[in-house]
């Protein structure tokens, strides 16, 4: 699963994802996952690398299910 990959949070988020750029944005993403670990929604372990990664595949797909459906 996309969580099992490990990625050092702080090096990858700039690096992957460098349209991330504010405190604000960073501190939202991480308050959620900490909320969505404390609810069991995802793993424990997750990383915010992992999170982010997760919610632009979810977001992707969507977009590709509407492009289907335009077809």
């Amino acid at each position: 699963t996309i969580w099992d990959e490990t990625m050092p949070d702080v090096d990858s988020i700039q690096r992957y994802f460098p349209l991330i750029q504010s405190n604000t944005e960073k501190l939202f993403i991480a308050s959620t996952l900490d909320a969505l670990r404390d609810k069991g929604y995802v793993p424990s372990d997750m990383t915010q690398a992992a999170f982010i990664k997760l919610c632009f595949s979810r977001g992707f797909n969507d977009y590709l299910k509407e492009l289907a459906f335009d077809d």
